[in-house]
């Protein structure tokens, strides 16, 4: 399926009336173009509140997302998806919107609507979102489990590029080397018995296992345990046998955590 016209009411620049939107679409690839300010950003965020992202970002509706002339202040955003196969048919089928006549191949319609209700709630103000189908958006609530469905994977623009790809564990590089076959798979772990190493051959596991084993031994590591041990005596009980520990952060969490690179892209010049 895919998605054959946008509607957007009172969203950003977008008032209501003559002055809403109304996009047709056809199958393929879409590009908008236009100078600043015309409104791409507001279209693609609008799909992206409807439909939902896989993106790591947590998206929420602010006061200046509401056109400046809306009154009463409610955004409304209603996407119609066609040329449904089979399997969408049945993963909506109480959803459909069908021709009287039959003759049409039934269509899907998504309304998603914002309301400010002047209402706040700790201390934010209290907006009431709802997604509907049908095609004047009076037909049954969208399931969540349905609304995955339709999850979309946003790209950032390429001005968030630096930011997205930063160190971290929830960054946008760590996502992509996490899931990446390559990371996880190439190389072998590191044996820290092996009589002859090739660093060359480990893995991305191997290489930290191989810093976090220089670390603990290097002799400077090894004196400033000795000297925090030696205090350490001296505060604790008899027998109770505490021991400082200096590795590599996250050295000893699960390999799927230590996959999470924390790691960091510059852009190209």
């Amino acid at each position: 399926m895919y998605l054959s016209k946008l509607t957007i009411e009172n969203f950003r620049c977008f008032g209501e009336g003559v002055k809403r939107l109304e996009l047709s679409l056809r199958p393929g690839l879409t590009t908008l173009v236009g100078e600043n300010d015309t409104g791409k950003s507001a279209i693609i965020d609008a799909l992206r509140f409807v439909m939902g992202t896989t993106d790591q970002e947590w998206y929420r509706l602010e006061e200046t997302d509401f056109n400046a002339g809306a009154n009463p202040k409610e955004i409304r955003i209603v996407c119609k998806f066609e040329s449904l196969e089979p399997k969408d048919q049945r993963a909506f089928i109480e959803y459909l919107t069908y021709d009287a006549e039959g003759d049409v191949p039934p269509v899907l319609y998504l309304t998603w609507t914002a309301k400010d209700t002047g209402e706040t709630t700790r201390g934010r103000p209290y907006r009431r979102v709802e997604m509907h189908s049908g095609k004047n958006g009076d037909g049954p609530t969208i399931d969540p489990k349905i609304r995955e469905l339709l999850s979309a994977t946003y790209l950032r623009p390429l001005r968030d590029a630096e930011k997205a790809l930063s160190a971290g564990r929830g960054s946008r590089l760590s996502q992509v080397l996490h899931h990446s076959e390559q990371v996880r798979n190439v190389g072998v772990k590191y044996d820290p018995e092996a009589v002859e190493l090739d660093i060359h051959t480990l893995n991305v596991l191997g290489i930290g296992d191989l810093a976090n084993d220089l670390l603990q031994k290097q002799q400077g590591i090894m004196d400033a345990r000795k000297k925090i041990d030696t205090h350490l005596d001296g505060l604790s009980l008899t027998g109770s046998g505490i021991r400082s520990s200096i590795k590599v952060s996250g050295a000893t969490a699960s390999d799927k955590i230590r996959l999470l690179v924390v790691g960091k892209a510059r852009p190209l010049d």
